[in-house]
């Protein structure tokens, strides 16, 4: 946890989500079945613990912090809620592979450091079945809608948190981050980002309310002024309106608009670039001289040092840390969360992170896993399909910059774009891998989707 993070008290943090409480219970009385008030419970839940970080973030019992407890719980009640055979679901295998690899880590170097991997990985498939599932069985309009409310409390903190002046200095520029006294501008952000990819997953039910959301959440993210999120958060934002106008004009005049479209977002990019150039500007340079940046960070000037908050100079540190292990330590890494004794500061990229704890096997693992991810996305319906290769290309560009699976905030988002990726899958595509069991759950919108 971050020290003299400006911060809330619980008075103000606890009186909004009391205000916004009722929301939340008319969304989960009006849902009847157990999985989607459960996903609505669940990402509520661990929004609201956020918010009160400086209490749920320490440890308290056994080395588990409240967040840890809370998460373990709503795993195991997950396990009890979906329906078991959604385990079975083929797009797991790449999770079971990470599984996988991180045990076999653990188990060569500290067995007793596993446990807070595998509770992410475990909320992460258990958030994953109840959201498909629950959109099998109310339909993605429905299930969107529901899990608005979720953002509410958050937004209302941050707009509190610009009235009052409640910012923190962004670590690379001193630009302002407000993000309503959560614990870090990167949590904070993937939540904001969530809520986008939400707002964009509703579009085809409630084009109005999509816009709505859509603008919101890109203001949330702009004031949140965390620059690897404004970036996941382009492609899904070029490709939703895209997808909206292409859908509701005839094909003869679908060239003209894509035309219209094309030249109207290299203008608003023009206008982006030259609205936040300065933000981005080490990144620019960081892209122009990447080539002198692959060296050992001792060699590393001050100058080198600043560029994008110091990550090349991170992921210089990993990587050379790694090539320095044993040859046990280069195939299956130096363990899960060994970073923490080693370094200051986590990896800023899944890839690198991944290498260094679980080695060259759990690299392998995880690239495997995010291509079986872009496999499931380009296997969905072709009116969909441009939607959900954005969300998941978003995904990685977060991946590349920052650790959004080592947050629970990240597993939330990856479930609900993989959940309404297999939701929309082509016929047979994301069947459970045994037969035996049967059919998948049905699609509310489209027929059978597994």
């Amino acid at each position: 946890m971050e020290l003299n993070v400006p911060t809330f008290s619980a008075y103000i943090v606890g009186g909004v989500y009391l205000a916004l409480l009722p929301l939340t219970v008319v969304a989960l009385l009006r849902h009847k079945d157990a999985s989607t008030r459960f996903l609505v419970f669940a990402v509520w839940l661990r929004y609201l613990l956020s918010a009160f970080h400086q209490y749920t973030y320490p440890p308290i019992a056994g080395g588990l912090s409240l967040n840890a407890i809370a998460s373990i719980t709503v795993m195991a009640i997950g396990f009890m809620v979906i329906e078991q055979r959604l385990l079975l679901l083929k797009a797991f295998g790449g999770v079971y592979l990470v599984i996988f690899a991180t045990l076999v880590s653990a188990s060569v170097n500290d067995p007793t450091a596993v446990m807070g991997s595998l509770t992410k990985w475990g909320y992460f498939v258990v958030l994953t079945a109840a959201a498909f599932e629950a959109l099998g069985r109310q339909g993605s309009g429905a299930v969107f809608r529901a899990l608005i409310v979720a953002f509410l409390p958050p937004l209302v903190l941050q707009a509190i948190s610009v009235g009052v002046g409640l910012g923190k200095l962004s670590m690379s520029d001193n630009s302002i981050c407000y993000i309503g006294g959560y614990n870090h501008e990167a949590a904070f952000s993937i939540i904001m980002l969530t809520f986008l990819y939400c707002s964009c997953f509703i579009e085809p039910d409630r084009p109005i309310l999509t816009a709505v959301c859509i603008h919101i959440a890109l203001v949330a993210l702009l004031l949140a002024n965390y620059r690897t999120s404004l970036l996941a958060a382009g492609p899904i934002v070029v490709a939703t309106p895209l997808i909206g106008v292409v859908r509701r004009v005839s094909p003869s005049d679908r060239p003209f608009v894509l035309v219209v479209f094309g030249l109207a977002g290299a203008v608003l990019f023009y206008v982006a670039v030259a609205a936040l150039g300065e933000r981005f500007n080490d990144l620019f340079v960081t892209l122009a001289n990447i080539s002198d940046l692959v060296k050992p960070p001792e060699y590393y000037t001050a100058a080198d040092e600043e560029l994008m908050s110091a990550r090349a100079v991170i992921w210089s540190r990993y990587i050379t840390a790694y090539l320095d292990g044993s040859i046990l330590n280069l195939a299956f890494g130096f363990g899960p969360d060994s970073w923490e004794d080693v370094f200051t500061r986590y990896a800023h990229n899944t890839f690198i992170s991944a290498l260094y704890e679980i080695g060259a096997v759990g690299l392998a693992s995880m690239i495997v896993f995010f291509m079986s991810n872009f496999r499931f996305a380009l296997g969905s319906q072709p009116e969909h399909r441009l939607l959900i290769v954005s969300a998941h290309v978003g995904f990685l560009i977060l991946n590349l910059a920052t650790m959004p699976l080592w947050q629970i905030e990240g597993n939330i988002l990856l479930a609900l774009t993989l959940a309404y990726t297999l939701h929309v899958q082509m016929p047979r595509r994301a069947w459970i891998s045994d037969r035996s069991l049967g059919m998948a759950i049905p699609n509310a919108e489209s027929g059978p989707a597994g």
